[in-house]
């Protein structure tokens, strides 16, 4: 097998345009020649990060590895896999919790029953998600401005989305969803699909989510915007997956049937807000 890190390499590619724009802020005031010694990464306490995964061996270990950087704690609930994700997960430092690979809606909602932080982020383990950007989906529940908040890669750019009939017809579909949640709760999103979230623990365990695969995260913004919580977007940048394959396969109807139905029921869903917990039935 490849060692993983020859596979994935966050930030490759990057170095000119994170410089350039060093030396922009540099010569605009914005920073000093010593901040980048003064600025140090530390796993934030309040934070756990939750990496579905099945058949992801070969990149599992270096996101782990990675969100432990921004996060105290990570969950990888490992969905039925056949190679060694489970053993790479936790030799990387994680938790890993078994599932008999039921979906990923039933692996996130598993998975918030081992959170014990206030906020729990949602992360791929194909290394399409770059976990540097933690800290960004974080900060605004920290700042108490939202209570969900959602990476978008039509604001931070995405590498899967462009190119070929497939990315068109996942960028069309995403497009028409996020317009149709849009124009039914009056939101401004520009991408209700990507996986890529932080939303806080207490909330996510009472919106009562009940997709079983991908969709959840489409219900999940629904949910979050029926009961009148506050949903922000911070932009995040997608990468092509690292090796492996999708597990959402566009050539199946039972997909179409899946989203259909999920976005017929969420723009039909009556505005509801949470009710206090101790009022709940959890």
């Amino acid at each position: 097998m490849n060692n993983e890190d020859d596979i994935l390499r966050f930030g490759e590619g990057e170095r000119m345009f994170v410089v350039l724009r060093a030396r922009r802020l540099l010569r605009e005031g914005g920073i000093d020649a010593g901040y980048f010694q003064r600025v140090e990464e530390q796993p934030d306490a309040d934070v756990t990060a939750v990496i579905p995964a099945r058949n992801e061996a070969s990149t599992v270990g270096v996101v782990v590895r990675e969100c432990l950087n921004y996060a105290a704690k990570v969950i990888v609930v490992e969905g039925g896999s056949t190679d060694r994700t489970a053993e790479i997960a936790a030799a990387a430092g994680a938790r890993v919790v078994r599932d008999p690979g039921r979906g990923k809606g039933v692996a996130l909602r598993l998975a918030a029953h081992y959170v014990d932080t206030p906020i729990c982020v949602f992360v791929d383990a194909d290394g399409s998600h770059d976990p540097i950007d933690i800290p960004e989906l974080v900060a605004p529940i920290k700042a108490g401005l939202a209570d969900h908040v959602s990476g978008s890669r039509l604001l931070g750019g995405s590498d899967e989305l462009h190119g070929g009939g497939d990315e068109f017809l996942r960028l069309t579909g995403s497009a028409f969803i996020t317009y149709m949640i849009n124009k039914r709760f009056g939101a401004r999103l520009s991408d209700s699909q990507n996986g890529f979230r932080a939303i806080r623990t207490e909330v996510f365990r009472r919106l009562k989510l009940r997709s079983r695969h991908t969709t959840i995260e489409m219900e999940m913004i629904i949910a979050t915007l029926a009961a009148g919580l506050r949903l922000a977007e911070v932009p995040t940048h997608e990468r092509p997956r690292a090796a492996g394959y999708s597990k959402i396969s566009l050539s199946r109807p039972a997909t179409w049937l899946a989203y259909g139905w999920t976005l017929f029921a969420g723009l039909c869903r009556r505005r509801t807000p949470l009710a206090p917990p101790h009022e709940e039935n959890v």
